[in-house]
Parts: C-alpha cells; structure tokens; sequence
C-alpha cells in the first residue's frame, strides 16, 4: 500500500507556486508553475505595462488549486501546464517581433518626441526595456525560422 501525499504539507509548499506539484511528483508542471511566476514577477519590474502585476496573482492562486486538486488524485500524472510544442509555429514568433517592436519603438520614440532628441536614454530602466524588446525580436525570429527537418528543404 503506497501512502498518499498529505494535502495539508501540499498546501503549504503551494505557498509558493510550483513547489506543492513538485512534492506531489509533478515536476515538469511544477517547475513550468514556477518559470511562469517568477519570470512575471521579473518582467513585471522590467517592463512599463500593468499587466504583468495583476497576473502574478491569477498564476498564484491558479497554481495553489491546482496543485490541491492532484492532491485528491489517486495517480498524479505529470502532465504538463504547457505543451512546449504548441508553442512553436509563426503566430508565436510573429506575436514576439511585435511585443518587441512595441517595446522598442515606445523606449525610442518617446524621447524623440518629448525633448526633441534630447535625453535619448533616459537611465538605466530604458536600458532595461531595449534589452528586453531586442531579445523579444530575436526569439521571435528563431521561432520563425524554426527546426529544419530531412526532406523538408
């Protein structure tokens, strides 16, 4: 007889999202939980949009109860949140270029049109949000190019 995780030791390690699906054997689903909660929370402090602070919550409580319902599972299968493979294609790649293009363009511009090429950057949180809109447009781009496969050149 294979003794069953304790739902109140998953509701503490919940606490912290993804760590509760790890304790229940899930790993993939748990460290995926834990990339997406900790990657907002770092996109949230780099980027201007407000979006990112109110889905930190939603990823905390959705992680929470969902690491409870595989607590009352008899067999906790480790299904993953994300397929990755869903994931490739051009709509994401196309989606990336123009987050980019929309983070560059708001960082380039509106300098330019506020002192008329003066103050081109404006410290270090520019910096920031250039970073990360080059690196969105790159990743956009490699998911375009995609994986060549024998036969398909």
């Amino acid at each position: 007889m294979t003794k069953r995780p304790s739902k109140g030791l998953t509701f503490l390690l919940s606490l912290c999202t993804g760590v509760g699906h790890m304790y229940l054997g899930a790993m993939t689903r748990g460290l995926q939980f834990l990339l997406l909660f900790f990657g907002s929370l770092a996109l949230a402090d780099y980027l201007p949009f407000t979006f990112f602070p109110f889905w930190i919550p939603v990823i905390w409580f959705y992680g929470l109860f969902d690491a409870m319902q595989l607590a009352g599972r008899e067999v906790v299968e480790d299904k993953p949140l994300v397929e990755w493979e869903s994931l490739r294609g051009p709509r994401l790649g196309y989606a990336l270029i123009a987050l980019g293009v929309l983070f560059a363009a708001g960082e380039l511009l509106a300098p330019i049109g506020l002192n008329y090429l003066g103050g081109f950057l404006r410290g270090w949180t520019s910096v920031r949000t250039l970073f990360v809109a080059i690196i969105l447009i790159i990743v956009g781009f490699f998911m375009l190019k995609g994986k060549k496969v024998r036969g398909d050149e």
